[in-house]
């Protein structure tokens, strides 16, 4: 077997500089409130429910990573392929606004509600939006260093809190885990992992860090595959081991804090284990991961619209609107951000894992067609699950969804949605002349 020489392969140092950058950058507001919630509501079920969450929140992220280094291309590289020019450019560009105009605000108002408030309460709100803001914008506003700025202390810093909430959550849990936990552990575990948007954020971050690897002087799309592959294992497995171990906590320690709210809860078990160091370390932690997660975003949304426009878009105008945006919808809140957010993130689920899944086969530009098909197949799926979100439970595609395989663990889509990809593909293979005219109109 080939040895990697030094121009192929990072050095370690830097190896684990970026994957722990991207650990932080994945690691933000809904990885340190979903679980504990998530564990706490499934009770003696709280192990099913992880793996439901490392399902989506791990292993998509994993997948992610490694369709954008099987394609040596972004989202966007990869949607255009797929979709066409015109299409694959809209496609892209929604998710990353919706972590522009969800997921920044969200971090920066979390930040505010679950670091601040509890320590100082009496800051107002776009007092801290504003100092979140301005950090983030320092640390994203000059490519070339957010790496490095992001990877040095955070996930060093997440890892150690998280082990010794863990610790001492062993040793003396709060209270016992609720005997009748969910019925459907699985399934709330997938859905929890929806809100933190980890693997359609690694999609959009796999291209942002193949930038870097260029930056960097990795030469070759097999090179840089093979750099973002370790990379893309090692966030995964920082991300299921921390996300395992707050839904143990919530399943041990949350039962003490039944009327605790999402985003309180978290601070609650802090508090409970650790008294005022906990609540402090968790502020800290709480303020730490949402800023790296800010400043990640808006990097790779500066990154994603330059290439998208051929740098038309200048990535530094980006990350001033970007930081802009995210200060003016912060003033919202919290929980109107997150209550906002979940249907759009059900509506494109389903297609993104679609594309993850497809574009790990190497020969991609032969199943376009089929792809296409799947992709329209998941999003209308996933609008069944929009509807379904905005109280209108009785709408056919959601009842047809139920009614499928998986349909009670809430992944109906997924059988039907590869059975037309598959008759496509036979379709394909009949009429091979449909994906060669493809092609070519692409």
């Amino acid at each position: 077997m080939k040895t990697l020489t030094k121009k192929e392969l990072l050095p370690i140092p830097i190896l684990i500089l970026i994957s722990g950058a991207m650990f932080s950058s994945h690691f933000g507001v809904g990885d340190l409130i979903f679980p504990p919630i998530l564990g706490r509501d499934s009770g003696t079920h709280w192990f099913t429910a992880s793996i439901g969450y490392a399902l989506i929140n791990s292993i998509g992220v994993w997948l992610a990573y490694l369709a954008c280094a099987q394609q040596n291309q972004s989202l966007s590289g990869i949607a255009t392929k797929t979709l066409g020019n015109f299409f694959g450019k809209i496609y892209t560009a929604i998710p990353v606004l919706i972590t522009v105009f969800f997921i920044l605000p969200r971090v920066a108002s979390a930040t505010h509600e679950m670091a601040v408030l509890p320590l100082f309460p009496s800051v107002p709100l776009w007092v801290s939006l504003a100092v979140f803001f301005l950090l983030s914008f320092y640390i994203a506003f000059t490519r070339a260093t957010v790496m490095d700025k992001l990877g040095r202390f955070l996930a060093p810093a997440l890892i150690v809190f998280v082990v010794i909430m863990v610790i001492k959550g062993v040793a003396s849990p709060l209270s016992t885990p609720a005997i009748s936990g969910s019925e459907t552990p699985l399934k709330d575990g997938m859905l929890n992992a929806y809100n933190t948007m980890n693997a359609i954020a690694a999609l959009l971050f796999g291209g942002w860090i193949l930038h870097e690897l260029k930056i960097r002087n990795i030469s070759g799309a097999r090179n840089r595959g093979i750099n973002l592959n370790i990379i893309g294992i090692s966030t995964a497995l920082l991300l299921s081991i921390t996300s395992t171990a707050l839904v143990y906590l919530g399943k041990s320690s949350g039962p003490a804090f039944m009327d605790a709210s999402i985003g309180v809860l978290s601070t609650e078990i802090a508090k409970g284990l650790l008294g005022q160091a906990g609540l402090i370390g968790f502020a800290i932690i709480m303020a730490l991961s949402c800023l790296s997660t800010s400043a990640a975003i808006s990097s790779m949304a500066g990154d994603m619209f330059a290439e998208m426009s051929s740098e038309k878009l200048k990535y530094r105008w980006i990350v001033i609107t970007a930081t802009l945006a995210g200060f003016i919808i912060g003033l919202v809140g919290l929980s109107k951000i997150v209550k906002f957010t979940i249907p759009w993130l059900v509506l494109l689920y389903p297609s993104i894992i679609v594309i993850i899944i497809t574009a790990l086969y190497s020969k991609f530009d032969k199943i376009r067609i089929p792809v296409i098909a799947g992709v329209i197949a998941a999003l209308i799926f996933g609008f069944g699950d929009m509807l379904s979100f905005y109280g209108i439970t009785d709408n056919p595609i959601s009842s047809f969804s139920a009614s499928c395989p998986f349909g009670s663990q809430g992944i109906g889509w997924i059988i039907p949605t590869f059975i037309v990809i598959a008759l496509i593909w036979l379709l394909t293979r009949v009429f091979p002349q449909l994906n060669q005219q493809n092609g070519k109109e692409a």
